[in-house]
């Protein structure tokens, strides 16, 4: 399996220097193009859209839980995982889930209503030297870390949920190791090249009380928050994203009781919104999560399938620096019956403070987008 990974890797028609952050996004609606073969892809840097059809005809109903490399983790109408270059249509399929890597329902209901936050996120490492290549999935709830090499070419549980019994906010390739966020704050870092995976690392910040003072203007009737770990230029940061659980037309977050009272919005809508963003950089000296106030010559593209920091050098300006790219990751609040759901995506920038929502040339889109947009970096 480990050469059909780096063969799907070398197939990739782009090169290193085009590098940049491209938004896969579900084709209008109103188009004649078969939407469950077709999509859309924003190049954020050029500011130009791209149409590739019939890329996803394999994949009718499949749901994307990870980007890594140029590929895409999915998730096909069964449930099944694969990897897949939407440039090339290169496929891996791997291995099926366990039933021990299952919610104890039936199968059905699991593939319809539980796949796309059950399976929450993944990624791949590629050792270029070692020639190895690993699958990593935050899986469950509460959620815990399975793996699968190229070697054993099966699913294996990394053993029980976080120090403490913390659960597991997010997970990063970086430096051919997996960095794993925990919702208390903590980072693991575990080695998979030996081909048993060992945690090396557990960095444990002796506080987060810049994160908790941080959220004291946000109440949690109103507001939630959720956590991202991203590399940038060497340092490992936390990244919280704060959304208001239900906004009326204004944007202004409100209960949900002035929800139903709105004449504008439908009652089974949850228009959720992102309203704030704050960074910490991790302080291996101090121990400690310190609060990051500037990006300089950074563009940070943020979601649940994939986050990353690029140099807007090396975009040629095409993304502003200092700025948050962000998309709708609330995969639970997508439901049929609702309206709304893939429309919270925008930019938001460190510095000023100023959100702006919906994609640059992508006005087309309705408050909803099903598929909603996942990042892909060539």
């Amino acid at each position: 399996m480990v050469d059909a990974f780096f063969q799907m890797v070398s197939s990739l028609p782009i090169t290193p220097q085009h590098r940049a952050a491209w938004l896969m996004l579900p084709v209008p609606g109103d188009e004649e193009d078969d939407a469950t073969h077709t999509r859309c892809f924003l190049n954020l840097a050029e500011k130009k859209l791209y149409k590739i059809k019939n890329v996803f005809e394999p994949f009718l109903d499949a749901w994307c839980v990870g980007s890594s490399h140029g590929c895409l983790i999915l998730l096909d109408e069964k449930a099944n995982p694969h990897l897949f270059n939407p440039f090339s249509n290169a496929t891996i399929q791997l291995p099926s889930f366990p039933a021990q890597l299952k919610p104890a329902v039936p199968e059905v209901y699991f593939v319809e209503h539980l796949r796309k936050n059950f399976i929450s996120k993944a990624v791949f490492l590629l050792d270029e030297d070692n020639k190895s290549a690993v699958v990593v999935v935050i899986y469950g709830t509460p959620s815990k870390l399975a793996f699968c090499n190229d070697v054993d070419n099966t699913w294996s549980d990394l053993g029980g949920t976080g120090t403490r019994g913390e659960e597991y906010s997010d997970i990063i390739c970086y430096n051919n190791l997996l960095y794993a966020l925990t919702d208390s704050g903590s980072v693991q870092v575990w080695d998979f090249r030996s081909g048993t995976p060992k945690q090396i690392m557990n960095f444990r910040p002796s506080g987060r009380s810049t994160v908790n003072v941080d959220m004291e203007n946000f109440p949690r009737d109103k507001f939630s928050n959720r956590f991202y770990l991203v590399e940038s230029s060497g340092d490992l940061l936390l990244v919280n994203r704060v959304f208001g659980n239900f906004v009326n037309s204004e944007g202004v977050a409100i209960d949900e009781a002035g929800l139903l009272d709105t004449e504008d919005t439908h009652p089974l809508v949850c228009p959720y919104r992102t309203k704030q963003f704050h960074v910490y950089k991790l302080d291996g000296i101090r121990n400690t999560w310190e609060k990051v106030e500037s990006l300089p010559d950074r563009a940070m593209f943020l979601g649940g399938n994939h986050s990353l920091s690029l140099s807007t050098w090396d975009l040629h300006e095409g993304c502003e620096s200092n700025t948050i790219y962000f998309t709708d990751d609330n995969w639970d609040q997508m439901n049929e019956d609702y309206l709304y759901g893939g429309h919270d995506l925008g930019q938001f920038n460190l510095a000023s403070g100023n959100l702006q929502t919906g994609v640059q040339c992508c006005c087309l889109y309705s408050e909803r987008m099903d598929p909603p947009p996942f990042w892909i970096i060539p």
